[in-house]
């Protein structure tokens, strides 16, 4: 109830590990990941914000552009971002 859809990728978006993490991630059972990212609007305050979880992807969060947010992703993930941050571009103030 804090969101709004706006938009989702029009395909997925892949990308492969690079050599040196084969076999070291995921159990060694994947090569990369196909992904469908949707762009939601967030209509709460930032004090409803929750990222905690039984398995937390992340230790903490802030508001960034989204030139600092692909700047800031490691590089074999970036041109994933790249793309995203294209595909909804026409949503992004």
């Amino acid at each position: 109830d804090l969101v709004d859809f706006v938009a989702k990728t029009d395909g997925w978006i892949t990308y492969d590990l690079p050599p040196e993490l084969l076999g070291r991630v995921w159990g060694g059972k994947y090569r990369g990941q196909r992904q469908k990212w949707f762009l939601f609007r967030y209509l709460g305050q930032d004090d409803q914000v929750r990222i905690n979880s039984d398995h937390p992807e992340f230790s903490a969060w802030r508001w960034i552009g989204s030139a600092e947010m692909v700047a800031s992703i490691v590089p074999f993930k970036r041109a994933v971002y790249e793309q995203v941050v294209s595909a909804f571009r026409p949503h992004l103030a």
